[in-house]
């Protein structure tokens, strides 16, 4: 993928509620490959139905949506699901999945892949040290503390290498020390050319060295 090629290509959106109020009126995004935004705004101003149209869970009132050349709608089928593989998140809809163990939430993207069982391995391994999971390996995300289960989604977003992450709130809950691990798991997924949408209640204070960097307040898509 060269860097020109756009992986979030979005023209002309329009959504609209439930009860019929304008989410986005003539919404264009566009972001291309090793290129990243951070968008910020708050609660209510359309960021979690943008992370649902672009991962095909609602559907839109009328314009276009592309992620990796592929047309996204909940009816896309197979390209839908092509996508998802190649998407991984942090905080909102990519939550853990209650009835696997952290080791297994971290495997999960590796599974679906079919990645070879000795590969899934080394990687854990690798990936557990990284984030220093290895002691809550075997237990459920109920039995995990709130900095415990974020550090596991960026392990599971990291492991895969897909290359587009979609991160909500990624200082939410972590206590400043935590929050400098993640902000250089970031940095250093901008720089590998892994692509990010970075959603924010409130604008971010530290600025990523991203190779392109698009700030958007989510309160001008409306």
């Amino acid at each position: 993928m060269n860097e020109q090629t756009a992986i979030i290509d979005i023209n002309n959106l329009y959504l609209k509620s439930d009860q019929g109020e304008d989410i986005f009126c003539g919404l264009n995004l566009r972001l291309l490959s090793g290129q990243s935004a951070c968008i910020s705004g708050p609660a209510g101003s359309g960021k979690s139905s943008l992370v649902e149209i672009i991962l095909g869970l609602r559907r839109v009132e009328s314009g276009s949506v592309e992620v990796f050349g592929r047309n996204i709608s909940p009816r896309a089928g197979t390209s839908l699901l092509w996508v998802r593989r190649k998407t991984g998140g942090v905080g909102g809809l990519f939550g853990l999945v209650p009835s696997l163990t952290v080791e297994q939430n971290i495997l999960l993207p590796l599974v679906i892949d079919g990645v070879p069982h000795d590969l899934q391995k080394d990687k854990l391994e690798s990936v557990l040290n990284a984030f220093t999971l290895t002691r809550v390996s075997m237990q459920y995300p109920s039995s995990l503390t709130r900095v415990e289960n974020t550090l596991v989604q960026f392990a599971r977003a990291s492991i895969a290498d897909q290359p587009l992450l979609i991160i909500d709130e990624p200082s939410a809950g972590l206590d400043p020390q935590t929050y400098d691990r993640v902000f250089e798991y970031l940095v250093n997924a901008s720089v590998g050319g892994r692509s990010m949408l970075i959603f924010s209640t409130e604008p971010q204070t530290r600025q990523l060295p991203f190779t392109a960097y698009k700030k958007i307040d989510s309160r001008r898509l409306i």
